[in-house]
């Protein structure tokens, strides 16, 4: 599981499987999906490495790209199950849930001309 080609194909995966879900509930959007499956993929990943299921070769680093591509509720909820909270995985977490709480800031602050840009853009 350290490799990163599997860690493409997870996240290359939930991404197909968001759209091909939206195809079957289209009133609801293809990022509601793809946060609930990147959040069920880091709870699991998480869940695993925590019970030391994952191969030894798995590094900690490697577990939190994760909680990077959205899976920081997922992750943060794993923590809180299995109570590991050590220092440097705390501290990285901590900070990817700021980073996603600023870009979840920037985008609802500014939704109206980032949609107007992406119109533009698409359109030309």
């Amino acid at each position: 599981m350290c490799c990163f080609g599997i860690r493409v194909f997870l996240l290359f995966f939930i991404t197909i499987l968001s759209f091909i879900l939206n195809r079957f509930y289209t009133q609801i959007p293809v990022v509601f999906f793809y946060f609930c499956l990147a959040n069920l993929l880091s709870f699991i990943m998480l869940s695993l490495y925590f019970k030391a299921l994952l191969p030894n070769f798995v590094k900690e680093n490697s577990i939190h790209y994760f909680s990077l591509i959205g899976g920081i509720f997922g992750s943060l909820f794993a923590m809180m199950i299995f109570r590991n909270f050590s220092s440097k995985f705390l501290l990285i977490q901590i900070f990817l849930s700021a980073f996603w709480l600023i870009l979840t800031a920037i985008l609802w602050l500014n939704f109206a001309e980032i949609s107007s840009f992406l119109k533009e853009f698409l359109n030309a």
